[in-house]
């Protein structure tokens, strides 16, 4: 039993080919008798068709993931904010690249 899956698993372009190894693998690995390997098949047996989309398409949502961590530290940042539309504001001012004058360059910003 190999305890890791290969990278043949990622490099699989057949969707085919890579849910018979993920579900070989997950397969054998049950056998084991290591309880924290068991636990680990089974979270990426719940994830199995997340993984094998990644496969198929070789997208993350990576992005989504680094706009929701900016978004909620400007949330920390605007909490006396009473309206919506000025934490808006602040918002596209620390993400987007919003050329105002009296406004910190993009690649000078903190956030």
């Amino acid at each position: 039993l190999d305890i890791l899956p290969r990278p043949c698993l990622i490099s699989s372009t057949a969707s085919s080919a890579a849910k018979r190894f993920l579900n070989n693998w997950t397969t054998a690995a049950m056998r084991s008798r290591l309880e924290p390997l068991k636990k680990f098949v089974r979270a990426v047996r719940k994830h199995a068709n997340g993984i094998l989309a990644f496969v198929e398409t070789h997208l993350t949502n990576a992005v989504a993931e680094g706009i929701n961590r900016i978004v909620r530290m400007v949330k920390n940042r605007a909490s006396g904010f009473r309206d919506l539309d000025p934490f808006a504001d602040l918002i596209f001012l620390c993400v987007g690249d919003v050329d105002i004058p009296a406004q910190i360059p993009a690649q000078f910003r903190t956030l």
